[in-house]
């Protein structure tokens, strides 16, 4: 409840990435105490609509977040051990950044 995040990561007991829970999905179950130890985490995830593979390069993630149409996906290893959330408003902050770093350098060129 005191989470400032809207989606969650779900592993099992051997920490291997299972799927996601998203807060729109479960706000009802949250104001209902009555049913919390009636409700399964298995019962209220979903499967993500892709996963990114940490070494793969940032075109195919853009193909993956494009062709999931998601603005974010999880990030796993190659054993499928969660390690983060990837989202398209933060990549495409850090590309503007990459981009205006590298416009200074050319305009530091040309004088």
């Amino acid at each position: 409840m005191t989470s400032d995040k809207n989606i969650f990561a779900v592993e099992d007991d051997k920490g291997v990435f299972c799927g996601i829970i998203e807060l729109n999905d479960i706000k009802i179950l949250l104001f209902d105490k009555s049913n919390h130890d009636q409700v399964l985490i298995r019962q209220i995830m979903k499967k993500p609509r892709a996963m990114i593979y940490i070494d793969e390069p940032v075109t195919a993630v853009m193909e993956k977040l494009d062709n999931a149409q998601s603005w974010y996906l999880p990030v796993v290893n190659r054993d499928k051990k969660f390690i983060s959330f990837i989202s398209k408003t933060k990549l495409f902050n850090r590309y503007r950044e990459i981009l205006g770093a590298q416009s200074d350098i050319y305009e530091n060129n040309e004088r």
